[in-house]
């Protein structure tokens, strides 16, 4: 329940610093890009209770030190 509490509480924080950011915006230009950006921010902001869930990002950590290791071998040999 505590978890579910803190994401609405991080999801009308980030609303909040949206719209602060799209009255700050010098034109109307910018706005589809800012829009798509803090789009992918908020799709990261909901999955992240997911990754805690299923432990994934200790997952992904292990995988990329992996690769970044199996890449050094592969430079020194």
């Amino acid at each position: 329940m505590r978890e579910i509490l803190d994401l609405v509480r991080y999801v009308a924080v980030f609303y909040l610093l949206e719209q602060m950011v799209f009255n700050l915006l010098p034109g109307k230009i910018y706005e589809k890009y800012v829009r798509f950006y803090l789009g992918l921010l908020l799709v990261l902001l909901l999955l992240q209770p997911m990754f805690r869930i299923f432990r994934l990002t200790e997952q992904m950590d292990t995988g990329a030190l992996m690769h970044e290791l199996r890449q050094e071998v592969e430079e020194l040999r």
